[in-house]
């Protein structure tokens, strides 16, 4: 099943994926935190954005973000649609996204982040796995 991306079903789907990623636990096992990834929307309308809260290479809640999600979470990451695309299927690595400008963190801190990478990276291929629909495209 194709959900829309950063949706309740796609989080949901994220957090099993997350869940049964070993590569994860294993990269995570001392991060404590939570992230959420934003996505604003150009035309000014409401965006699209999702929030996990990680404990030791598992995570314990992912969600839709609410407001205070995004005001108090560890690591916030916003970025375009295009950019979330680029991300998610592999193309661009999350920090290096981050160190071109094509990912903002809007929260938290690079060097806080940089010694869970591979954390990182994990969430981002965990991400992958879950089939998405983009804003703009057509359901199948």
């Amino acid at each position: 099943m194709t959900a829309d991306i950063f949706s309740s079903e796609w989080a949901i789907a994220w957090k099993l994926a997350i869940d049964a990623h070993a590569g994860y636990r294993v990269a995570a096992a001392t991060w404590e935190g939570s992230l959420a990834l934003s996505m604003p929307d150009p035309s000014g309308a409401a965006g699209r954005a999702v929030f996990v809260d990680l404990w030791h290479g598992t995570c314990r809640a992912a969600r839709v973000a609410l407001p205070d999600d995004l005001g108090g979470a560890d690591f916030v990451l916003s970025g375009s649609t295009e950019t979330w695309k680029r991300v998610l299927r592999g193309e661009v690595a999350p920090l290096m996204a981050i160190m071109t400008g094509r990912l903002t963190l809007t929260r938290g801190s690079l060097a806080a982040l940089i010694p869970y990478a591979a954390a990182a990276k994990a969430l981002v291929d965990a991400a992958a796995t879950v089939p998405a629909r983009f804003p703009g495209e057509v359901a199948a």
